[in-house]
């Protein structure tokens, strides 16, 4: 049976790791190297937290085009290839810049669930987000990181309330469903359903 990990203890291990290299070639100037610092540690946390990933992210970070943008995403994972796209609007800013990377690469974490309904694929990684950023790893940025996903949840709160698509419905309602009925005991879950080879949310 896994001993339940918090973001804590995750931290904590994650710290000690030794550290995967990954490059950033989305902002053209030093928020590259913020991103290349922080993407390692991120890395191994998760795996400490959440177990192997089930899609690996790949080593360079690329710019999202503005397209995606537009509609409203700061960030993406492809499930087929791990590749992880950054909109540069996140450029100067820590604690979104941390979130967006936590949340992308709890996707390539998660990747091996069936990832065709934003209930589950969208929502549960939304408050798996907010659960993870509380961990001290994220040192002087931790309450930005916070701030950052909480800010994340109560714009997808405000997109449902509008009642404009299904999309937003379901993917705030799949991380209300985790807050209320999982809480922070989500990681231990999650990590435990991979352990056994269990891929149902």
């Amino acid at each position: 049976m896994l001993t339940p990990i918090t973001p804590k203890t995750a931290s904590v291990k994650a710290s000690s790791e030794k550290p995967n290299k990954f490059k950033s070639l989305v902002f053209n100037s030093d928020w590259d190297k913020f991103v290349e610092e922080w993407t390692p540690k991120i890395y191994q946390y998760l795996i400490g937290a959440l177990g192997p990933f089930g899609r690996e992210p790949l080593p360079t970070i690329l710019p999202m085009s503005d397209g995606p943008h537009m509609s409203g995403a700061t960030a993406s994972f492809n499930m087929d290839t791990g590749q992880v796209r950054l909109c540069p609007s996140v450029e100067g800013n820590p604690g979104q810049t941390l979130e967006k990377l936590t949340h992308e690469f709890t996707h390539g974490s998660y990747a091996l669930f069936p990832s065709s309904d934003e209930f589950y694929d969208e929502g549960y990684v939304d408050f798996s987000t907010w659960v993870l950023v509380h961990a001290p790893i994220y040192g002087e940025y931790r309450q930005q990181a916070i701030d950052a996903a909480a800010y994340n949840i109560k714009m997808r709160r405000e997109r449902a309330m509008k009642n404009l698509s299904n999309y937003d419905r379901k993917r705030w309602a799949g991380g209300c469903f985790a807050s209320m009925f999982l809480g922070p005991m989500i990681l231990h879950r999650m990590r435990m359903k991979k352990a056994e080879g269990d891929y149902t949310w």
